[in-house]
């Protein structure tokens, strides 16, 4: 059978498994579902909070089940799952359709980016400011020697990806603290990566509020309300289901107002 042909590419590049359903919706939805249209999301981190394997493994199976929640009313999902090679660096994915997610499980930064004690204290942001050598992904599948090192590989993904493709849209988390305050370290790092590829100039960018979406007066409509409240209640469940943690249980609040808000975000074109 014939590889389907993409006529456009949109990149979601975030540190956690739930940061695109929470703070880049309807965008995500919408591309997930647009005809034509192919969908990549590199995490980063394993998003661990330095808990071990069973809770980062069933962040990645809330991250598919969101994408399965989406995919699934529309056509029979044909899933796969391995690993692949860039820039001499191994990265497990996974499929379902015209969505791929590349967990590249780097340590979780923690919120203030001083790591977790379990990890050895590893961060990106500690790791970009070089007060660390080198980064070591949770199931030791690679390491990264240099900040270049990291983002020459995100890049890579992103090269791979796109062949063939013109039309290309790259969704981060604005690491600007003015314009998005109060963010993860690790989301902040992340963006930063982005922002030191050397093809960001040539890429259209969407740039989001991370936690302060709350703050955005503008709501989701039904629709959108809809289908993000069920994009996270499949990661959540998915979580339960694989570790028997609740995130809701962090507080109910503070899940529910980044549920309610619409994404607030600035774009940039090349």
């Amino acid at each position: 059978m014939a590889e389907k042909q993409f006529t456009k590419i949109s990149f979601y590049v975030v540190a956690h498994a739930d940061d695109w359903q929470l703070f880049m919706q309807p965008n995500a939805y919408n591309d997930l579902v647009a005809p034509g249209g192919k969908v990549v999301f590199i995490i980063t981190t394993a998003g661990d909070a330095g808990a071990g394997e069973t809770f980062w493994f069933a962040r990645e199976e809330g991250s598919k089940s969101s994408i399965r929640f989406c995919l699934q009313p529309l056509e029979a999902l044909s899933e796969s799952v391995g690993t692949r090679e860039f820039n001499k660096h191994t990265i497990n994915y996974w499929t379902a359709n015209n969505a791929t997610c590349y967990f590249l499980r780097l340590p979780d930064g923690n919120l203030d980016g001083n790591g977790f004690s379990q990890n050895h204290y590893q961060s990106l942001s500690k790791f970009r400011g070089e007060e660390i050598s080198a980064i070591t992904a949770l199931d030791n599948s690679t390491t990264y020697k240099s900040w270049p090192d990291f983002y020459t590989t995100l890049q890579s993904i992103i090269k791979s990806e796109c062949q063939g493709i013109s039309e290309i849209m790259i969704n981060y988390l604005n690491p600007n603290t003015d314009t998005n305050p109060n963010d993860h370290k690790d989301h902040i790092a992340t963006g930063q990566a982005i922002q030191d590829m050397t093809l960001i100039s040539t890429i259209k960018q969407t740039l989001y509020v991370g936690y302060s979406v709350s703050n955005n007066k503008e709501n989701l409509n039904l629709t959108g309300l809809f289908w993000k409240s069920g994009m996270f209640s499949a990661y959540e469940k998915a979580v339960y289901d694989n570790s028997g943690y609740s995130t809701l249980g962090e507080s109910v609040p503070t899940y529910l107002s980044w549920c309610l808000s619409s994404a607030e975000f600035i774009t940039a074109d090349p």
